[in-house]
């Protein structure tokens, strides 16, 4: 909605009587989403490399290559394969189940489209033709919070790994 003709947009003009939303709340949301893929995008890359510091430990077999690559979901599932192997690959400390539960999150926020109330300014967000309003910028932010202790984790076995792999595990 426009203001009408005889209204001029300038902000020293207050007879306009419809308030618009505060820009910020879609400029918060926008910066907490920002910072969640980005946290989810480390995750992504030290799982990777987690998993070829495992193939590595196997020798890289021909077989194994593709475990390290395809969609996040399907790299989970070849973690998850590593893990069950009776070879010790020093996983242990590896919570499949919560990366998973943060890899939805992920799909949610970032394939869902942001809708606000341009007057009132409160938002949800419509994923898979469902409205949601679960996710607020705190909510995202604390996503992100758990992300990042996932990446860091992540980080420190793959950095360490062979060094660990060495001292722990058996050749």
């Amino acid at each position: 909605m426009s203001a009408p003709d005889d209204y001029d947009d300038d902000d020293d003009n207050d007879d306009w009587p419809m308030q618009w939303a505060d820009p910020a709340i879609r400029q918060d949301y926008e910066a907490a989403l920002g910072r969640l893929i980005l946290a989810h995008n480390d995750v992504d890359v030290h799982l990777t490399e987690l998993i070829a510091c495992c193939l590595r430990r196997l020798g890289n077999p021909p077989a194994l290559e593709r475990l390290a690559h395809g969609m996040f979901a399907k790299r989970l599932e070849s973690l998850e394969i590593l893990q069950a192997l009776p070879v010790q690959l020093n996983l242990n400390g590896m919570d499949i189940a919560n990366l998973r539960r943060l890899n939805n999150l992920r799909n949610i926020v970032a394939h869902g489209h942001f809708e606000q109330d341009p007057f009132g300014g409160e938002y949800t967000l419509l994923s898979n033709r469902e409205r949601r309003s679960d996710f607020p910028t705190e909510r995202l932010n604390k996503i992100t919070k758990e992300l990042n202790a996932e990446a860091g984790s992540l980080h420190a076995n793959t950095a360490f790994y062979d060094a660990l792999a060495d001292l722990i595990l058996p050749d």
